[in-house]
Order: structure tokens, then C-alpha cells, then sequence
């Protein structure tokens, strides 16, 4: 049976470890062994309830130490020499160097990794791009594919000469429609968090971290509140290490009756179900599952003009786009979206038809399946009994 492995490491459960959990199934339904190496407990309990088998190995972390992250690379390494893995799949920056290395030195027979975001950004220096896109190039050479979440990602990555056009590929992420289908009522969701019928309820769903902007949509709230014809409602959904700052941030500006922090919550569809508008302010992202999840709810969206944001959007023609770190103009935005219920249900009609169109799960797990298979057969293993 051919066996499988995600490496993921100490990252934290978020949008990323949703598409693994995707990969997995995916492994799964073709009668092929996964597993996912993760020492997050939230990740592993997901794992667990979902019959993916979990891989306890402390040998990636975050944070850099050279010799540390030394020792860790030659444990993989050891573990991967003996684990009698044929595919090998990193994800996010630090477990996709060490691990593509790691996966290398073991003789794996196809390793892939892929880009859910670079571990630099729009907003990082050019020093930063140059040393973090010379490491990439480096890990490249120990992959025999690397997955782009957008085009924006994989143009940028061809730009900086990490991998080349056959190696680098562009499979965007995509959610399943179940994902946001709600099992309660609107009003049965607002009575819940006690939100009357008439307040206008903004919503952001993501990690408390500093990428996520979500202080200029604090910041935005008094220049909008006294804007909206009815009372409103800010909720912020997620956790991290950003929300304390967050809710002092909130304390001072005087809002929070205006702004509730609901932690993380599984109930996504019924919170999509309960709002009016999805706002999200982020100052870079890989693809956004949160931009996703409010089209394929068929929810007005406001986000920022960063590159996939772009993308997904088809440059502002679904959803309002304004430029990050700008509170003022987010408060215009959802004034705008909010005083004009016409126009709001149009770009939500336009983001759902966007979404069924390009960013399905169906969509994404066929484009990886195809991968998979091509270096399957390029390394003859689907003529040897390992394809089911």
C-alpha cells in the first residue's frame, strides 16, 4: 500500500491545516495509507476524529535556532529513513524546508510541498525576500513539485527563480459547500449570541495574529458606527496570540459594546447564516479560506487589495476591495455595502458564481490528484502495485 506523509510541525491550526486535512481524505478514498506529522493538540485531535493517524515526532518548530532545527532536520530524516514513506508533502515555510531536506537525505521517492503562503510577504523588506527566496530556492531542488495556493504566489515564486515553470505549480485552494451550509435558523443563530433581528452584524473570521489587520477594523468602527441607519454588532472569530492586544485595542476606542471576540467556533455556516457583511482586513495572506467561505455563503465582502485577494476577486468585480492598514477606508466600504442592499447582494451573487466556478473542493483535490499521479508515474510506482 502506498504510504503517505504530511508534515506540518508545531504550526498552529488555522486556514492551512483545513487543506491538509482535505489531502488526507484524499489519500484516504484512494486506498493509500496518510498520516501528518503535528504537535499542535487541536490539529491531532481534528486528525484523530476524522481517522487520520497522527505523527507525535517533535522535530520542526517556529521559532529558528540553527542547531536545534539541525537536529531536528537529521531525526526526520532518521524517522523518514525507516518509515517506508513513498510521498512526502510539507506544508507552511519552516516544515516545508526542513522536511523537503529531511525527506531528501532519506531517499523519498516524491516529495512535494506546498506554498501556503511564503514565509515573506508584500509587506517584508527587500532583504528579507532576497534571503527567505534564496532558502526556497534551495528547498525547490528537494521537491519534485511545488504547489502554489494561488497564481499570484506561483508568478511571484517564477519571478525570484524558486523552482522553474514545470515544477512549480498553481492548485488554488478550495472549500466543499458543506463547509458554510447552516443548520440553524438566522434568527435562531442571532437569538444565540443575543443579537436582535435589526442590528447590522459584521463579521471576521480568521487567527488572532498580526497579518490579519484586524486593528484597522477596530479602528474603523467609530468612524462608521454613527454612519449605519441601525445598530451594529462586530464579531471576531478565531484565536491567537494578537487577541489581547486586540481587546485592549477595543477597550480603548470605546466599542466594546460594539465588538464581540467568540474565540474559535466549528459552527462557521450558522455565524455566515447570522451576518451581514464579512470584513476582512488582512495584510497578506496565502488564499484566504475566510474569503472563500463568505463567497460560497453568498455574503458582501469587504477585504483588502492584497495580491490573491486580487485574484479571487477578479480585481474588486466580487467583493469591495480597499488597501490594507487604511481604517478609514474600510469604514467607507462597509457604510457603503451596508447603505446599499442592492448593490451588496449583487457582488454576493457575483462571489458565489466565482466560487463554484474556480475554487470548489472538488476542483482543488482533482488538480492534486493529477499531480500525484503524474510523479507516480514519472517514478513508475503506479505500474508496480502502489495505485490502487
Amino acid at each position: 500500500m502506498l504510504k503517505v506523509l504530511h508534515i506540518v510541525g508545531d504550526s498552529k491550526f488555522g486556514g492551512g491545516s483545513l487543506i491538509v486535512m482535505q489531502l488526507a481524505g484524499l489519500a484516504k478514498r484512494q486506498g493509500w495509507h496518510v498520516d501528518v506529522l503535528t504537535t499542535d493538540a487541536s490539529f491531532q485531535r481534528a486528525l484523530t476524529a476524522s481517522g487520520i493517524g497522527v505523527v507525535e515526532l517533535d522535530c520542526i518548530w517556529r521559532e529558528i535556532r540553527p542547531l536545534r532545527d539541525l537536529r531536528g532536520l537529521f531525526t526526520l530524516a532518521q524517522f523518514l529513513g525507516r518509515a517506508g514513506y513513498t510521498v512526502v508533502h510539507t506544508h507552511t515555510s519552516k516544515a516545508g524546508f526542513v522536511g523537503r531536506v529531511a525527506a531528501k537525505l532519506a531517499g523519498i521517492p516524491i516529495v512535494l510541498h506546498t506554498v501556503h503562503g511564503f514565509a515573506f510577504h508584500e509587506e517584508s523588506s527587500p532583504l528579507t525576500i532576497r534571503i527567505y527566496a534564496a532558502m526556497e530556492r534551495l528547498a525547490a531542488h528537494a521537491a519534485d513539485c511545488v504547489v502554489t495556493v494561488s497564481e499570484y504566489h506561483r508568478d511571484w515564486a517564477n519571478r525570484l527563480g524558486i523552482g522553474n515553470a514545470d515544477k512549480v505549480v498553481a492548485i488554488p485552494n478550495g472549500i466543499p459547500a458543506a463547509r458554510v451550509r447552516s443548520g440553524r435558523s438566522r434568527a435562531v443563530t442571532r437569538a444565540s449570541l443575543d443579537i436582535a433581528d435589526g442590528e447590522c452584524v459584521i463579521l471576521s473570521c480568521g487567527r488572532l495574529a498580526p497579518q490579519k489587520g484586524l486593528e484597522y477594523l477596530l479602528q474603523a468602527v467609530p468612524l462608521f458606527r454613527s454612519r449605519l441607519s441601525r445598530p451594529l454588532k462586530v464579531l471576531l472569530v478565531g484565536d491567537g496570540p494578537a487577541r489581547g492586544g486586540l481587546e485592549t485595542l477595543a477597550k480603548n476606542l470605546g466599542i466594546l459594546q460594539d465588538v464581540r471576540f467568540l474565540g474559535f467556533r466549528s459552527d462557521i455556516g450558522e455565524l455566515l447564516e447570522a451576518a451581514d457583511l464579512v470584513v476582512l482586513p488582512s495584510l497578506w495572506e496565502g488564499l484566504s479560506i475566510a474569503l472563500l467561505e463568505a463567497m460560497a455563503a453568498r455574503k458582501p465582502i469587504v477585504a483588502t487589495s492584497i495580491g490573491s485577494n486580487l485574484e479571487v476577486t477578479q480585481r474588486g468585480a466580487t467583493a469591495v476591495l480597499v488597501p490594507p492598514r487604511d481604517a478609514r477606508a474600510l469604514a467607507e466600504a462597509i457604510v457603503r455595502l451596508a447603505s446599499t442592499p442592492k448593490e451588496a447582494d449583487r457582488l454576493a451573487e457575483a462571489a458565489f458564481d466565482r466560487y463554484t466556478a474556480n475554487y470548489t473542493e472538488e476542483r482543488m483535490l482533482n488538480g492534486y490528484l493529477d499531480r500525484y499521479q503524474q510523479l507516480l508515474r514519472r517514478r513508475q510506482l503506479l505500474c508496480q502495485g502502489q495505485h490502487p
